[in-house]
């Protein structure tokens, strides 16, 4: 019989813990109970010799894992010995191992607690025992740290114990007892075992850091605190010895190519990592290679140092901090190190790592062995001699070239794939590749091949495969060699390339990568994944710790993996032509410096400062506005390469690319026109409001003539939109209708939409953006224009009915009523034209309505009539059919009155239909009652035809189940429309609602009817039978036939209530309008105290001269559409008959420099020659800069004259002089009138000169920003210049085989890591770059090893722009890093800069870099810039070309004078 529930839960008694102070007795029972538990025990023994456990030996655990003591802790308790304990006179007692039995631990307190772990009649031991704080050692507790966890012995190999024995005695009244912890580390055999967790690696630290530390490695970097930078990589990186005279004499007879000394140096190491050398002195050796000799036995390993014997256990042993190891035979770990054939071979980019390659394969071939081996787990492999590589995408061809060029007896293949490959079986395959000396692969295919690669999840019998899975080729095969090109790419060791690469079979493993690091040391991680470099590979937790605190072990273990060469160091040793550099200082053309000078006020202004940076408010923070700043200069950066490829004009209409300066232009006075419209309807509203706080008091008049004059500015401003739509309408009527898709080819005339309306309400001209945009304006303006005539009429009535004003009945009085009666007229017909549009498609649609209603052509539903008779099987189904035709006539009725319903309030008429209606200001608001009606009406029409269907059909609809259930749940609690109406037409839809259990659906009814068919009699059998046969199909029939019907009505009347839901959001829209329309005429109810008065004036006279800025810059705009390609060209002053390149232009068109007619101004304030009266804002600065290349002039800042000589001396020296005769020629050479921009043209201008001065020659083109690509292809298409990009396929083999394509295109986010293009000689940089290292990259593609031509580097940058300050800020870090890399020399010496120290700065650069940080993040965006350089990029260089306006300059000179 089981336990009740009670005993089953009964919980264990709780043991009182026993408290023992500093001065109190031992307690006697808890004397007696520890006394019997040291005594029962057969390991007991008596005496002196007991005093000492027998633990200064070795300890053996079978053969799992040795034990190495590693410390011996003693803690001693003295109490007074109580009466009446069980104690034997002062014999000692000794009991080994007593863990399992106690319990030690210390409190929160800092008591010593002692329990029993097991509660036995014997022993039941709970106390806690006060201690002096000076008593637990740190070494104690430890000790005590790992018996909590560890009170006996195991064997599992790394693991931690203590084993505790204890000693009791009485000595002179006292009673001492001593416990004796003994902390083993079992000893760890093998790399490969099981190494301690990172959790596990917190308590193995605590012991290393108190009883094993590393005093030496402790006492030059401090744990946890070491700052970690790419540079500790490429520092520790090996450098072969430069006097390897061996190595020197290295030769492979069978490349084309001659290797470079360092090149050779290279190669030994290179075979030394994979066993062998290169011994020129042994005639014997075939092709001089033999084996390494085996290696001396060394008392040593990476990480490892020797622990003497200090505990009397007789052997010592051998720590390691960095893997939480201990052992005793250092054999396994050193063949671990020893066992990595291969490494990184990490050569600066441009040093021919390929060819180093291409000479090991070729100096390097497998020794013959078996054609099969077996791996571990007994899988089968094809061994073979052949290399296999893999290669980003980019790079494939260009390794095969580079194979066929410098080794052409090698038989190379390229594997496309598993799923490209055409072979009958997996072993022709696996031997054609196994057959040749080298394959390529690239590391798209890799991760395609995961799911062949990775072995197979188990099954169970039951689910056995029926066919066996195909397996990936690269992995049933050994390799002789595996090298990963830009190994950089499987960083992370956890993308599918990186899982594949390191399951391939190989004897050797070389990762190739110029750049290793990106960002930090741990990018590392892969590569030692990849070489299978354990205990790294497995043991995440020993890398981590690593790469944290180990940076000693760190550079010894990639000082013995590694290998780098940067050109600095080989300079004098290979042969590359010199390179020299030029940066270009551009002019804007005058429509570019007018789009950027207005960017740049826009930043300025959004970022809280003035045009010079300072800030415009005591408070301004800096990282308030950072990620404006951010934006903004991305926006200048773009503008400097060309103005924005795609933007939205007025409203919002897209228009396609604006790679032309004119389109650019274009868009440029199109939106300066909405700007102007914009303002100037700011400007009268502003003006209508002054006159709103003046109304309703003796000022009235002063308000009818401010109302007055704003009308007048109405009437012009309707009349200019008029004309611009009927222009638009005009333009559009010409287009041919199948190229506008339907666009308003018929709508002209007039600004009215009547003319435009189909026959179902549509406005075909509202498709047109144009149209759209044209008819809006037009909407506003004639907003503006209603509210004067009302205000008008308003103040009319106020001034006849103040009898102080107007004596009543007089000629006055009835002028005023005329003028008022006229007023309100007026104002209603400009209303009606604002709502004739909405009006217009309210009315076509409600007409259409009616005429329906009229005709009666309404969707009709088909009635459901039932005459079948019914037989004995098929009477219940025929029942439920015939209740479902009966609910469904009921619905069908229901659904006819709520149709009804709805068009009843449809052709409700409008207001404001008739002249004589009255407006009371409140027509929204009472439409809504009716609006929330229709919504009911039409919810419940849509739940009520989804029901319908779902009883044709069977099929629910969810979503109007769901739209019912949330309206309903919102109306039972009021809210949402009409809720208590919609509740009724709920219950009025659930009472006609078909039941699907009760009434089923007509599908069902066939479903059914079908099954009782194939019950009954075939053919031939009559009777009962054969009646209830003909019964059942002739109603299969009938059924099918209502279901046709029924579902095309359904169908129709959705059509019908999307009709309904038009109408509604036409009606809705034009009482929207209508109370916007007079809501804009509502009585002020703002202050109207003088205070704010004179705020309205001071903020109409802002919109104002706002507006008569826009004026004058549209008026410059027009200027320069006008002037075309004579822009830039210097102008005639009429006042001085001097020509000037800064000047003024006024609103009314006319030209003057700009000191002649600030003399003039002040003097006048009118035009010089049409003696328009002028206000300052109706001037516009213009600077007229004539197309002219110039070279770069830096100009350096410091403390002294002396200071700024050797920068700038230094920033020239980076960059070489360039002949003015030259720049004079590339300037000159003639484009036709398209201009795509400054930059584009000149660089167009330089490739055509170049195809005169350097014939045949080659570029590169880079950009940070794609996009500009886009520009750039569009313009050298016009003007024929072959190009190609990295993103066209083949875009890098056309540019090398392809005569015919000159420039080779490149941006900051193509992967162009390895890329080999020394067939061209020159790169165009489009913009001065921040992080060097990114332009560094582009260059290397030319400036490297193959390269047969001088190469020339040409950068671009816009005088006075945002660029300039880039680029001397980008000059000055690369000065610091040329004082780091040429340390030593005295700060007196010459501030020329020789070609090797601007190397190493530039190596420096590119090994400082976090590369893949070095983009934004937004791919819209570029490069990615520091928080602390935002200000100095955008305000750096601003004060050199942005001054003072004319405005201020001259507003100053007068409050001056």
């Amino acid at each position: 019989m089981g336990r009740s529930k009670s005993i089953a839960r009964r919980s264990k008694p709780v043991r009182e813990t026993t408290t023992i102070g500093f001065h109190e007795p031992w307690p006697v029972e808890f004397i007696n109970q520890l006394h019997t538990l040291l005594t029962n025990s057969e390991d007991q023994s008596q005496g002196k010799d007991a005093a000492e456990p027998p633990s200064k030996r070795v300890k053996r655990y079978g053969t799992d894992a040795e034990a190495l003591l590693v410390a011996k802790e003693e803690l001693e308790l003295v109490r007074k010995c109580p009466e009446g304990a069980l104690v034997d006179g002062p014999q000692r007692v000794c009991r080994r191992n007593i863990g399992p039995d106690l319990r030690f631990w210390l409190s929160r307190s800092k008591e010593l607690r002692i329990d029993a772990r097991r509660q036995t009649d014997v022993s039941s031991i709970n106390a806690a025992v006060a201690i002096q704080p000076n008593i637990i050692t740190d070494r104690l507790a430890a000790c005590l740290d790992v018996f909590v966890r560890h009170w006996t012995k195991t064997t599992r190999e790394g693991e931690l114990w203590v084993s505790l024995d204890a000693t009791a005695s009485t000595q002179g009244g006292f009673y001492k007892v001593s416990f004796y912890f003994n902390l083993y580390w079992n000893e760890t055999k093998s790399p490969y075992c099981w190494l301690r967790s990172s959790v596990e690696r917190k308590l193995s630290q605590q012991i290393l850091d108190i009883f094993l530390p590393d005093v030496a490695s402790s006492s030059s970097t401090n744990r946890g605190q070491e700052s970690w930078s790419p540079l500790d990589f490429y520092e520790a990186a090996h450098v072969p010895a430069s006097n390897d005279k061996t190595a020197l004499s290295i030769e492979v007879p069978e490349l084309t190519a001659s290797l470079y000394p360092y090149q050779k140096k290279t190669v030994q190491w290179l075979l030394r990592r994979e066993g062998v050398r290169w011994n020129g002195s042994n005639p014997d050796s075939i092709r001089f290679i033999e084996d390494l000799p085996a290696p001396q036995e060394v008392d040593g390993a990476h990480s490892f140092r020797k622990i003497r014997d200090e505990l009397g256990t007789g052997m010592s042993f051998y720590v390691s901090n960095l893997y939480h190891v201990i052992t005793t035979d250092l054999g396994p770990f050193q063949h671990a190190e020893q066992s990595v054939r291969g490494g990184i071979l990490a050569e600066e980019m441009g040093l021919g790592k390929t060819l180093e390659i291409i000479g090991l394969i070729a100096l390097h071939r497998r020794p013959p062995t078996d054609d099969i081996v077996y791996t571990k787990e007994g899988e089968e492999l094809i061994t073979t001699g052949a290399t296999l590589i893999v290669t980003p995408d980019s790079l494939k061809q260009q390794w095969i070239e580079e194979l066929e060029r410098h080794a052409p007896h090698l038989h190379v293949k390229y594997y496309p794939g598993r799923k490209n490959v055409n072979f009958s079986t997996e072993e022709e395959l696996r031997a054609d590749l196994a057959a040749h000396d080298v394959v390529i692969t690239t590391y798209p295919v890799l991760s395609a091949e995961v799911h062949f690669a990775m072995k197979a999840p188990e099954r169970s019998r039951r689910q056995e495969r029926k066919y066996e899975r195909a397996g990936s080729p690269l992995t049933k095969i050994s390799w002789w060699r595996v090298c990963l090109d830009e190994a950089q790419m499987i960083e992370s060791g956890v993308t599918g390339a990186a899982a594949v690469a390191r399951l391939l079979p190989r004897i050797n493993a070389w990762g190739v990568t110029g750049t290793p690091v990106k960002n930090d040391v741990k990018d590392l991680y892969g590569l030692l994944d990849f070489l299978r470099y354990e205990p790294y590979a497995s043991s995440p937790q020993i890398w981590r710790s690593l790469t944290e605190s180990h940076k000693p072990l760190f550079r010894s273990l990639f000082g013995s993996i590694a290998l780098r060469h940067t050109k600095q160091l080989v300079r004098h040793e290979i042969v590359v032509p010199p390179q020299k550099r030029f940066v270009i200082t551009l002019p804007f053309t005058a429509v570019e410096e007018q789009y950027y000078t207005e960017m740049f006020k826009n930043m300025a202004r959004r970022c809280g400062v003035d045009i010079l940076g300072a800030p415009l408010q005591a408070d301004w923070v800096p990282e308030v506005y950072e990620n404006e700043m951010r934006t903004w200069l991305n926006r200048l950066r773009q503008a400097a390469l060309h103005p924005e490829i795609v933007q939205r004009r007025g409203t919002g209409r897209k228009v396609g690319p604006m790679r032309t300066v004119e389109e650019v232009l274009d868009a440029m006075i199109e939106q300066s026109d909405n700007d102007i419209r914009t303002d100037h309807r700011a400007y009268l509203q502003a003006r209508l409001t002054h006159g709103q706080m003046l109304e309703n008091s003796p000022r009235v008049s002063e308000a009818l003539e401010i109302w007055k004059r704003v009308k007048e500015d109405a009437i012009i401003l309707v009349a200019e939109c008029r004309k611009e739509l009927e222009a638009v309408l005009d333009e559009v009527a010409t287009i041919p209708r199948s190229t506008i898709s339907g666009q308003a080819q018929e709508a002209r005339g007039n600004a009215s939409a009547s003319d435009d309306i189909g026959e179902d309400g549509g406005d075909d001209g509202a498709n047109n953006a144009r149209v759209g945009e044209a008819r809006t304006k037009l909407r506003h303006a004639l907003e503006v224009l209603h509210k004067a005539t009302f205000f008008c009429a308003n103040a009319f009535f106020q001034i006849k009915s103040n009898t102080d004003m107007t004596e009543p009945d007089s000629d006055q009085f009835r002028r005023l009523q005329q003028l008022e009666d006229a007023e309100y007229g007026k104002a209603q017909e400009i209303r009606r034209e604002i709502l004739s549009e909405s009006h217009t498609r309210a009315m076509s649609l409600m007409k259409k309505l009616e005429r329906q209603a009229q005709n009666q052509s309404f969707v009709e539903m088909p009635e459901l009539v039932f005459t079948e008779m019914r037989g004995l099987e098929s009477g219940p189904t025929l029942e439920m059919l015939e209740e479902l035709c009966g609910i469904l006539n009921e619905q069908a009725n229901r659904i006819d009155e709520w149709r009804e319903a709805v068009i009843k309030l449809l052709c409700q008429p409008l207001i404001d239909e008739e002249a004589e209606a009255e407006i009371t200001g409140e027509e929204f608001t009472d439409s809504t009652k009716i609006q929330e009606e229709l919504i009911v009406y039409v919810q419940i029409l849509r739940a009520a035809i989804a029901d319908r269907q779902g009883a044709i059909s069977g099929l629910g609809n969810a979503l109007v189940k769901h739209e019912m259930r949330v309206s309903v749940a919102a109306a039972e609690n009021g809210d949402g429309p009409a809720p208590e109406k919609l509740l009724a037409l709920y219950r009025l839809r659930d009472e006609v609602k078909p039941s699907p259990d009760k009434h089923g659906s007509l599908r069902r009814v066939i479903a059914d009817l079908r099954a009782i068919a194939s019950r009954l009699p075939k053919d031939g059998a009559g009777g009962r039978a054969g009646t209830e046969r003909e019964i059942v199909y002739r109603q299969i029939t009938a059924t099918q036939t209502y279901i046709t019907s029924q579902a095309k009505a359904a169908t129709a009347l959705e059509r019908e209530v999307d009709r309904f839901t038009n109408s509604m959001n036409a009606r809705v829209e034009y009482y929207r309008q209508l109370q916007a329309v007079s809501d804009s005429v509502a009585p002020y109810e703002g202050s109207n105290d003088d205070q704010a008065i004179a705020a309205c004036v001071m903020n109409e006279e802002r919109y104002h001269n706002k507006l008569d800025s826009d004026r004058a810059k549209h008026r410059y705009l027009l200027n320069l559409k006008a002037e075309g390609g004579q822009s830039n060209e210097p102008r005639w002053c009429i006042i001085c008959q001097a020509y000037f390149m800064t000047g003024i232009l006024t609103i009314c068109g006319h030209e003057f420099c700009r000191d002649c007619l600030k003399q003039w101004y002040r003097a006048h304030h009118n035009c010089p020659m049409c003696k328009r009266k002028l206000r300052l804002t109706e001037l516009h600065d213009i600077t007229l800069k004539p197309r002219e290349l110039k070279m770069h002039e830096d100009i350096a800042t410091g403390p002294s004259f002396e200071v700024k000589k050797n920068q700038a001396a230094k920033a020239s020296s980076i960059y070489s002089h360039f002949s003015s005769e030259k720049l004079a020629q590339i300037n000159d050479v003639e484009l036709d009138s398209l201009s795509f921009g400054t930059k584009v043209d000149t660089l167009v201008r330089h490739v055509l000169w170049l195809r005169e001065s350097d014939p045949g020659a080659k570029s590169i083109v880079f950009t940070q920003y794609k996009s500009f690509l886009e520009i750039l292809g569009a313009a050298f298409d016009r003007y024929k210049i072959g190009f190609s990009t990295i993103d066209r396929p083949n875009g890098v083999t056309r540019f090398k085989e392809d005569p015919g394509i000159e420039c080779f295109m490149l941006h900051g986010r193509a992967n162009s890591s390895g890329l080999n293009l020394v067939n061209a000689s020159h790169v165009f940089l489009c913009e001065p770059l921040l992080n060097t290292a990114l332009e560094l990259q582009a260059i290397a593609r030319v400036d490297r090893i193959g390269q047969k031509n001088e190469t020339t580097v040409w950068l671009y940058l816009i005088e006075g722009s945002v660029e300039e300050s880039i680029y001397n800020l980008s000059v000055k870090r690369r000065m610091e890093h040329m004082g780091q890399s040429s340390k030593g020399k005295s700060k007196g010496s010459t501030p020329e800069i020789q070609e090797p120290t601007l190397e190493a700065a530039n190596t420096l650069e590119l090994e400082q870099a976090s590369l893949s940080r070095l983009m934004s993040r937004d791919k819209n965006a570029g490069e990615a810039v520091p928080t602390e350089d935002l200000w100095e990029c955008l305000f750096g260089q601003v004060s050199r070309r942005i001054t003072s306006g004319v405005t201020n300059s001259i507003a100053e000179d007068e409050d001056g004078r």
